[in-house]
């Protein structure tokens, strides 16, 4: 009898244990997604400008005369190498200004400046009349985390909220190719470009 009763206790446990052994499992599948955004936005605040002149050429694209528009915002100044090329400033000029917004926040951008001189041209002007050229671009940053400094390599750095300002300043030269007529009253003009890396 004894063993009998033994018998019973070890196939009744043996049945808990396997009811206690027993679960269900569920499966949900989850989408992972990541969001992309290298564009920014790249906007001219204030277009570049030399301000009004009195200029003269030297006819012979010897001597030239230049004025210098800071990026800084500080007053033009006005040089000659020599006569006959002349040229005053009566009415200053400005540098063009620039904004960046929706970039990530204290990132460093690159800003790339015209290496060679671009050419201004008075779109009435007969042949023989000199044209300006305008070099020299230089890059000083208005906000940000380096606000007030010259743009240097990896220092155009966004805030918080991946924005930053910059403008942008130039040297206005006389011709320096020959001419046959005087500058002719009226405006000069010419394109450049100015590109941000992100």
């Amino acid at each position: 009898m004894v063993i009998k009763k033994t018998q019973k206790h070890i196939v009744i446990g043996s049945i808990f244990l396997g009811a206690a052994s027993f679960s269900m499992a569920e499966t949900v599948n989850t989408t992972a997604t990541v969001t992309v955004q290298n564009a920014f936005n790249l906007v001219e605040a204030t277009p570049f400008t030399v301000g009004t002149i009195r200029a003269t050429a030297d006819p012979a694209g010897t001597e030239t005369a230049t004025v210098v528009i800071p990026a800084d915002g500080s007053a033009p100044t006005a040089a000659t190498s020599g006569a006959p090329a002349a040229v005053s400033v009566l009415t200053a000029g400005t540098p063009a200004t620039y904004t960046v917004d929706s970039a990530a926040g204290f990132t460093s951008l690159t800003l790339t400046l015209p290496a060679a001189p671009i050419n201004l041209t008075a779109a009435a002007a007969p042949p023989g009349t000199p044209k300006f050229t305008l070099g020299t671009f230089t890059g000083y940053i208005t906000s940000g985390p380096n606000n007030g400094t010259a743009y240097a390599a990896a220092n155009l750095q966004t805030d918080a909220t991946g924005a930053v300002s910059f403008s942008v300043g130039a040297t206005l030269t006389t011709d320096a190719a020959a001419s046959t007529s005087p500058y002719i009253d009226g405006d000069y003009t010419g394109t450049f470009p100015v590109i941000v890396i992100y």
